[in-house]
């Protein structure tokens, strides 16, 4: 899995997680801007808490669990994400930062190609 296309709650295109590979317990991500998005969704929370300040390189957990794949890491705002992507390539995100949260859909376009 080295692509996952993050959208807000109701379904509107967000972002693309990047992931390094090979695949590790140890990996590199990077939001990129989904070619879809809107300018009202680059403005809303979760634009806002996706693409903070600049693109920026995150080291992050990458994990086979039960029922998939569990990718964890914290941007530079202190915001922590957690993107579950179950066996038919699609999951939830959330990210979460002390009583603030914000989630929605996720799904990985190519499979979990290692």
């Amino acid at each position: 899995m080295n692509m996952i296309v993050l959208m807000t709650a109701a379904g509107a295109p967000l972002a693309m997680l990047g992931l390094s590979t090979p695949v590790a317990p140890e990996r590199s991500c990077i939001f990129i801007v989904h070619p879809q998005i809107t300018s009202a969704v680059f403005e809303s929370k979760e634009g806002k808490i996706v693409f903070p300040d600049r693109p920026t390189e995150y080291p992050c957990s990458y994990a086979k669990v039960k029922g998939g794949t569990g990718i964890v890491f914290t941007n530079q705002n202190g915001w922590r994400f957690v993107v579950s992507i179950g066996k038919g390539d699609e999951g939830t995100w959330k990210a979460s930062l002390a009583d603030d949260s914000v989630s929605g859909r996720a799904f990985s376009p190519f499979g979990d190609g290692k």
